[in-house]
């Protein structure tokens, strides 16, 4: 079908404010009742084509806009000696001639013709003669465009160097902790409030927990873009431009080469004001990679009028289900409780529960969550912590990462002092040392970064063991628990946890000592609960031993050893272990022996 297109486009801002869509449509408007082409098509209404704010330098225009989608069609062959109205060809496109050229034999291919309004010219198959004149004007347009780009490409470079070099600013696209005075950058208020971030979450608290505190701050430094949320603070806590540095993306342009037109170059400097130092950003970091998910997470509740903030468990993720092996959550129960003296009231009842349960996928039951964290804790206190985490051994590699840590650490200290000398000399500083200065400081996150992984993770045992249980079991003391469950987590790897009736079993597993666990027995009566016996079970040189307060068996190459540790053999110890084995151990050789021999040990 023969239809008439009219094509406007402007490639900035200026223009589309200014008269430049209105301009081209009313002179275009003008051309077409001065020529009356429209007439002479299948279709007499004209259809406009219109890409505002795309370049033509680019081919942006060509790529994604209104124009090379109705090239698409011409190519389709669905607008074969239609007309394409332009108000002068580089409005058409400003690229290279030689690409400009593709697309006119594209359109010719089709017998589309392009009126060229401003230079009063027809490019068609029938009037070839225009021609030259055409790729003249492509060619002063590309020409224009080029030396625009190059010189706004080099007045960057130039800001960026003033601002290396002098301290000035590079652009007013700033983080919010950042201000611009007298045309440098200056902290604000609100630096406190990232240097605040960082301290609480290298306390052991979540993002989420920092940002309900945050809610609940006043002052206008606490203020910021939008509403406090887990993932602002994290989002602040990942940004390295709180360590002084702005990021730069350079586009170059190629012209000559068909393949890869352009390139992006990305690096960083050293513009703005520290408020974070390398070290503690990378120290956070670390911590960010190996939290687990949830750690840290505090619940708001309200007390009356009042909204508080509670931790309700020091569980989250590594309580386990014995019977299914699925996770288990805190569940909070409240129920209606009406006293026989007083007025009616809710009460709160907190259980730990297996998901799958809930979900009637197991048979195990809810436990008392109170009576849980008391004996993992109580547990925690009166034990040796040296016996499940590792000693700090000589590793070879970490002494060679040591030496190759300090080496590089001179390296950026000595292309740091070089370049403050070339500053106060009133020197250039070039690209090539900012970028010999960034690559050593790559290195050195790369050796830092395997360093950690070859760390032994350091325990702080007196907040798992000098802890005032009291303050610890008050779910309202978030800080105190945040990091007793903070450090738990870097010795423990699960709790498996099952009940029988009022009786609990605890399971504790580490994660620096997989060769050792502990099992708890608990009696959880309704006003009294009781640890009625333990087990420690550890394997030693291809042993498997059973540690009970009245006895110790040992298993190794199917032979078993059993000894009395106490005057009196524990009944009790006796029956929880085999029903431990059978149940939950799945020792065969163990749990047979122990049915052979029960009467006799036992009487």
């Amino acid at each position: 079908m023969k239809k008439v297109f009219v094509y406007h486009r402007v490639s900035s801002d200026q223009q589309l404010d200014g008269s430049g869509i209105a301009r081209q449509a009313e002179l275009l408007e003008g051309y077409l009742e001065r020529t009356g082409i429209c007439a002479e098509m299948d279709d007499p209404a004209p259809v406009v084509l219109s890409d505002q704010g795309v370049s033509a330098f680019k081919g942006l225009n060509i790529s994604e806009g209104e124009l090379g989608a109705w090239m698409e069609q011409v190519r389709n062959g669905m607008w074969d000696s239609s007309i394409l109205v332009v108000e002068s060809i580089d409005r058409f496109s400003r690229q290279n001639p030689f690409d400009v050229m593709g697309y006119i034999n594209a359109l010719m291919a089709h017998n589309v013709a392009i009126h060229d309004v401003m230079a009063n010219i027809v490019i068609s198959r029938s009037n070839s003669k225009d021609l030259p004149f055409v790729m003249m004007n492509a060619q002063r347009a590309y020409d224009e465009s080029k030396y625009k780009s190059d010189r706004i490409r080099k007045g960057w470079a130039k800001k960026r160097e003033q601002a290396f070099n002098k301290g000035t600013i590079v652009t007013n696209k700033r983080p919010q902790w950042i201000e611009v005075e007298n045309d440098k950058y200056v902290v604000n208020e609100k630096a406190a409030v990232v240097k605040e971030i960082f301290a609480l979450y290298q306390t052991g608290m979540g993002c989420p927990t920092i940002a309900k505190q945050l809610q609940r701050k006043e002052g206008e430094q606490y203020k910021f873009n939008r509403p406090w949320t887990g993932e602002l603070v994290h989002k602040i806590l990942t940004n390295r431009r709180v360590t002084g540095k702005i990021f730069i993306s350079e586009i170059i342009r190629n012209h000559d080469d068909i393949e890869n037109p352009v390139t992006q170059k990305k690096y960083d400097m050293d513009v703005y004001p520290v408020v974070i130092n390398e070290e503690e950003f990378e120290l956070v970091q670390g911590l960010l990679k190996s939290r687990r998910p949830n750690a840290g997470r505090v619940t708001v509740k309200k007390d009356g009028q009042e909204e508080v903030l509670i931790k309700s468990n020091l569980f989250s993720g590594i309580a386990r289900c014995t019977e299914c092996g699925g996770p288990m959550y805190h569940n909070v129960v409240r129920a209606k409780r009406t006293p026989k003296k007083g007025e009616p009231k809710i009460e709160e009842y907190r259980y730990i529960r297996c998901l799958n349960e809930r979900d009637g996928l197991c048979e195990n039951k809810a436990m008392t969550y109170e009576t849980v964290e008391r004996f993992v804790v109580e547990h925690l206190l009166g034990m040796d912590l040296s016996t499940v985490m590792k000693e700090q051994e000589f590793n070879p590699e970490i002494e060679v990462l040591r030496i190759q840590i300090d080496q590089v650490k001179e390296q950026i200290t000595n292309y740091v002092n070089g370049i403050e000398r070339r500053k106060s000399a009133g020197k250039i500083i070039t690209f090539d040392m900012r970028e010999d200065l960034d690559d050593a400081k790559l290195e050195l996150e790369r050796l830092l970064a395997r360093q950690a992984s070859l760390a032994t993770v350091q325990v702080d045992v007196p907040v798992l063991q000098d802890v005032n249980v009291t303050e610890l079991y008050n779910v309202n003391n978030v800080d105190i628990r945040t990091r007793y469950e903070n450090e738990l987590n870097k010795i423990v790897s699960n709790i498996r946890l099952k009940r029988n009736g009022t009786s609990y079993t605890i399971d504790i597993n580490y994660k620096q000592n997989e060769l050792k666990r502990h099992v708890l027995f608990i009696e959880n009566k309704k006003k009294e609960q009781t640890l009625i016996s333990e087990v420690i079970i550890e394997d030693v040189d291809g042993a498997k031993f059973y540690y009970t307060p009245s006895f110790m068996i040992r298993l190794k190459d199917g032979e078993i050893r059993f000894q009395q540790t106490n005057e009196d053999l524990s009944i009790i110890d006796y029956s929880l272990l085999l029903n431990y084995v059978d149940a939950v151990d799945g020792n065969d050789a163990v749990g047979l022996w122990m049915r052979n021999n029960f009467n006799f040990l036992t009487a």
